[in-house]
């Protein structure tokens, strides 16, 4: 029950949240199950979450939680911790050499549409990196990665090698030995 509730008060109210928080949902428990409350305690519910000493199953479950995020290991798939600090949209600084742009980029995208040759595949990918970057990272535009470039669905690498890209080689790394504890059922869901 209470990996549970941590659980949804991470979703709803992320890996930090305040002691107020905390004693609402230990005081839900009490209020839900009277036999769980403590008659031996002044509120009752301390056991569960104590403000005083920041205490309690709740406490020590979002402990262990944070715990886990720090040691990099896998968190059940229906909690919403992020794992690198700026999440999805940080501008991360990328230093890509020979990048494409105007009509050459534009060459680029056109020819990845009907090219089979995989190594021009990845150099092309390579050279219209910061592009596609732009176009995702734009606010004012919703890109469907998938449907604009098809070739990550058909070109084995092109992933991990945008992440190289994107991150240095040790992170992108991680990327493989997290994907079939975390990453991998997130995507399925």
């Amino acid at each position: 029950m209470i990996n549970i509730l941590v659980a949804h008060m991470i979703d709803n109210h992320g890996h930090l949240p305040t002691k107020e928080t905390r004693e609402d949902y230990a005081h839900g428990i009490v209020m839900l199950f009277p036999s769980l409350r403590d008659p031996y305690s002044k509120k009752g519910y301390e056991h569960f979450y104590d403000s005083a000493s920041s205490t309690g199953y709740i406490s020590w479950r979002l402990k262990t939680v944070q715990r886990k995020i720090r040691q990099g290991s896998a968190v059940p798939p229906n909690s919403a911790i992020c794992f690198s600090p700026g999440g999805p949209n940080f501008q991360r600084t990328v230093h890509v050499e020979r990048q494409l742009d105007g009509d050459a980029c534009q060459e680029a995208m056109s020819l990845l549409n009907h090219t089979t040759d995989n190594s021009l595949i990845f150099q092309k990918m390579r050279e219209t990196f910061l592009h596609r970057q732009k176009l995702v990272n734009d606010p004012g535009r919703s890109v469907d990665i998938l449907s604009s470039f098809p070739r990550f669905l058909d070109t084995k690498g092109l992933v991990d090698q945008d992440f190289t890209l994107l991150f240095d080689d040790d992170t992108s790394s991680r990327l493989l030995q997290k994907w079939d504890l975390f990453f991998k059922p997130n995507v399925i869901k």
